[in-house]
């Protein structure tokens, strides 16, 4: 906290939180069993440091699981570190990822039923409960996170286009927070090369915005209000490596991305790194075969054991493949090698959908990206909007194919429920 700083007191006292986001508890990464237990131990650490931190609750910005329908060992391992915030008294809020949502009962509301979380965002139906509370809203109920005079709002994650339906429902009355999946473009546009779904001035007014997606810690001012990516606790892929190693003219070694979550005090964010299993991603380029051995030896006998290694190997000369991954495997816990012959293969040159398409077509191809049942119905009817559709004339139809055109509209206009 910055020097002089008095602190925001939330029902007559400093209030302390863990964020928490994207877990991915059950990723089996490069079809590893042994990686899912990593993520689930990295969970576990990062609730043990919470607890001590004395967290008065505890946030899950989506994807705490990997899978929508996660195996019955990885509820096991979700309900076994729960259980440390359970044991204490803390109460945890989460909302569902794009990796883990569902249009149907989750596991997240098996998690609930059983008394180990909060979940949050639109239903069918009334929620109340020790730290939930509901608010009807177009005939659907807005599920509400409730800690003494604070509010905690969030929904699942969404497309570009319902989330820009759905934000201005999601302001609190008074002090509250934010919880979303999403990507905000103000963040992701300074260093990241990922496509958004909102930004800065469509989000509701709130004292903390938690935010997920994506997977480096980020955090951003938001007027007086902070909003923040705490990141995911693990490794999930090589460009979220511990350090990226160059091997061309020189050796040239960069750090990576820390792992963690962020403590928050009075909606004040404090990384907290969190310790995981070594990711190098390795890129390498050399004239001869020979050269490019002994250079990927150099840099293994520089890495720990218990690594994992991605590497890309460029030589003008062919390479043995299967010869460099044992090495590989003789040095570290797991290696990804991949190895291409200079001058015969050209890199295909990605041009972005942008250029192809305006704002409303990029919107109308996200919507039907989703494998959800009401994706059609929602496309169609952005559709109908944006053409500006009318009825027919009084003068064109009989009074009978009236009431049945409006009945038909009526059974067809997209509403909340088509969200849930």
């Amino acid at each position: 906290m910055g020097e002089g700083y008095e602190g925001v007191q939330v029902g007559g006292y400093l209030m302390k939180f863990a964020h928490f986001a994207d877990i991915h508890l059950g990723y089996e990464q490069y079809n590893l069993p042994w990686r899912a237990e990593d993520f689930f131990q990295s969970f576990k650490r990062a609730a043990e440091i919470a607890v001590k931190e004395g967290v008065d609750f505890a946030i899950i910005s989506g994807d705490l699981f990997h899978r929508n329908v996660p195996s019955p060992r990885t509820i096991l391992e979700a309900i076994e570190v729960l259980r440390i915030f359970k044991e204490k008294g803390i109460p945890v809020f989460a909302i569902e990822g794009n990796h883990d949502k569902s249009m149907r009962e989750s596991a997240y509301h098996l998690l609930e039923n059983l008394g180990l979380l909060n979940l949050l965002g639109f239903r069918k139906e009334r929620v109340e409960g020790d730290y939930l509370t509901s608010e009807k809203v177009e005939g659907a109920y807005l599920v509400k996170g409730v800690f003494k005079d604070l509010e905690i709002i969030g929904d699942k994650h969404r497309t570009k286009w319902q989330i820009e339906k759905i934000l201005p429902l999601l302001k609190g009355e008074g002090k509250s927070i934010l919880v979303l999946h999403q990507v905000v473009k103000e963040v992701v546009d300074i260093d990241l090369e990922m496509s958004w779904d909102i930004t800065i001035d469509q989000l509701p007014e709130a004292d903390y915005y938690a935010f997920g997606h994506v997977h480096m810690h980020r955090e951003k001012r938001v007027g007086d209000s902070f909003l923040v990516y705490p990141g995911s606790l693990e490794r999930y892929d090589s460009r979220e490596a511990s350090k990226f190693i160059i091997y061309f003219d020189r050796l040239e070694i960069r750090e990576g991305e820390e792992k963690g979550f962020c403590l928050v005090e009075n909606f004040r964010p404090r990384f907290v790194r969190v310790e995981t299993r070594d990711l190098f991603s390795i890129s390498l380029d050399a004239e001869k075969k020979e050269e490019a051995e002994m250079k990927f030896l150099e840099i293994l006998r520089n890495l720990n054991k218990s690594a994992i290694a991605v590497a890309k190997i460029a030589c003008s000369e062919n390479l043995d493949s299967k010869k460099l991954l044992e090495i590989a495997l003789g040095n570290l816990k797991h290696a990804e090698i991949s190895v291409k012959r200079k001058g015969l293969e050209e890199i295909p040159v990605i041009i972005p959908e942008r250029q192809f398409f305006n704002d409303f077509e990029l919107k109308l191809l996200e919507i039907l990206r989703e494998e959800e049942e009401h994706a059609i119905k929602t496309a169609i009817e952005m559709i109908k909007e944006h053409l500006g559709f009318e009825k027919k004339e009084k003068g064109e139809s009989t009074r009978e194919e009236e009431v049945k055109e409006v009945r038909e509209e009526k059974r067809k206009r997209v509403t909340l429920f088509d969200f849930l």
